[in-house]
């Protein structure tokens, strides 16, 4: 049972909070701010209104939940309901133009998922998981997704989002050879397609919880599975692996474990 009542009704009050400042994004060339010294992490005025927007919402309807974002500090951290938010996963995506940029949100109870939204507006779609329910909304149609039933990691297909890290640098050239392997700087929208069965594995690192921990609903309930690169789930170091079924997981871990 979920702990929180009118899901869905949830995620449409929240989508509509936001769908004004999207459209506003797709209608202007966009300023950008970097906020590392060290490398280059864009953070535009939309990321800050989107995360603004969300963070009012949750907190006029659920005053006592703790709240973790991209752009702001933690509020409150001794709540049994935790929010991630991502207000643009893919801000360097959008910013080249380029599609495939999300508004990521999520929510966990007792540190378990229950609710997952992924929000594509220049794509027209969006994902919802909670309950027991996985969801694809394509063009007003609902469709529910579900991960490949594939067990052969020789025919697997493998995405990474990047090879910025040393780590994913030596995965890559350690699997690039014998797999199906793409670097799609696809962010979050790459987690997305495994839930749809379109990708086998998505093998990441140095990743913060805002960015993949508002899809865990989506996750799980896909089918597919999701620990660190020890198999656990602590995360601890932002390592991620995804895979469609045990059997791939179990395989590919073994190949992450041996990196």
């Amino acid at each position: 049972m979920n702990p929180v009542k009118n899901m869905n009704k949830i995620v449409k009050k929240l989508l509509n909070e936001i769908k004004i400042i999207n459209n506003s994004i797709l209608k202007k060339k966009l300023n950008y701010k970097n906020k590392s010294k060290v490398e280059i992490d864009p953070v535009t005025k939309f990321d800050i209104l989107i995360e603004k927007k969300i963070r009012s919402f949750i907190k006029r309807n659920f005053s006592n939940h703790s709240i973790v974002g991209e752009e702001f500090k933690n509020y409150k951290n001794n709540s049994l309901f935790k929010w991630y938010i991502d207000p643009i996963d893919g801000t360097k995506a959008l910013i080249m133009g380029l599609p495939n940029w999300a508004n990521l949100i999520g929510l966990f109870f007792k540190n378990k998922p229950v609710l997952s939204l992924a929000n594509f507006p220049s794509l027209n779609k969006f994902y919802i998981a909670y309950n027991n329910r996985s969801y694809v909304k394509i063009n007003n149609i609902f469709k529910k997704v579900k991960s490949s039933k594939n067990k052969n990691p020789s025919k697997s297909l493998l995405a990474m989002n990047t090879i910025s890290t040393q780590q994913n640098l030596k995965i890559f050239k350690k699997l690039k050879n014998k797999h199906f392997l793409k670097i799609t700087g696809a962010d979050a929208l790459n987690y997305c397609l495994l839930c749809e069965g379109k990708i086998d594995v998505v093998i990441e690192s140095g990743l913060k919880k805002v960015d993949f921990f508002p899809l865990m609903k989506l996750i799980k309930n896909s089918g597919a599975i999701i620990t660190d690169w020890n198999g656990k789930q602590k995360f601890s170091n932002g390592d991620v692996l995804v895979a469609s079924n045990k059997v791939l997981h179990k395989y590919f871990l073994r190949k992450l474990k041996r990196n």
